[in-house]
C-alpha cells in the first residue's frame, strides 16, 4: 500500500470535519505522526511506508467523531476498513496496522515494533503541544527515550 493514496483519502476525509479546531488538529497532526513514524521507522530498519500509513490513520475514529473517547478501539477496524475500501488485501499488512492503532495511547507497555513506533511518533507530536509539567510521567520517561535515540538533547 502507497502511503500517499492513504494520505490523499484521510485528507479528504479531514477537510469534511465541520468543527475548525478538529479539522485543522486531524490534518496537522496526522501528517506529522505520519513524517515521526516513517522518521524512526527507518531508524529502526522497519517499514517506512507501513510506518507512515499508521500515523495518517492512527486519530481517524478521534476526529471523524469529534471525540477521543474509545478512539484507539474504534480507530483500528476504522483504519482497516480504509486500507480495505483503498484495495489492501495483505491480512498481515492489515492486522500490523490494527494492532498499532489499536495501543498507540498504551504508553505503559511494550508492544510490537510497529506498534511502538506509533507511539513514539504519537508522543513526540503530542508533547509539543504540551508543557513540560503536563506530561505524565510515563510520558516524560519514554519521550526522553526517544530523544536520546534521536540524538535530541533535552531536559525533562
Amino acid at each position: 500500500m502507497d502511503r500517499m493514496r492513504v494520505m490523499h483519502f484521510a485528507d479528504r476525509l479531514f477537510n469534511q470535519i465541520d468543527e475548525p479546531v478538529w479539522r485543522i488538529r486531524a490534518i496537522s497532526h496526522s501528517h506529522a505522526v505520519a513524517a515521526l513514524a516513517a522518521l524512526l521507522a527507518r531508524r529502526r530498519g522497519l517499514n517506512v511506508e507501513l510506518a507512515a500509513i499508521c500515523g495518517y490513520l492512527h486519530d481517524l475514529a478521534a476526529f471523524e467523531r469529534c471525540s477521543y473517547e474509545e478512539h484507539a478501539f474504534l480507530g483500528a477496524e476504522r483504519a482497516v476498513e480504509v486500507l480495505r475500501e483503498l484495495g489492501e488485501t495483505d491480512e498481515k499488512i492489515l492486522a500490523c496496522v490494527r494492532s498499532a492503532v489499536l495501543r498507540h495511547d498504551d504508553l505503559d507497555k511494550t508492544d510490537g515494533q510497529m506498534d511502538e513506533v506509533l507511539k513514539d511518533a504519537d508522543l513526540l507530536d503530542n508533547a509539543q503541544m504540551k508543557a513540560r509539567k503536563d506530561l505524565r510521567p510515563v510520558e516524560a520517561e519514554r519521550l526522553q527515550r526517544v530523544y536520546i535515540e534521536l540524538g535530541i538533547r533535552q531536559e525533562l
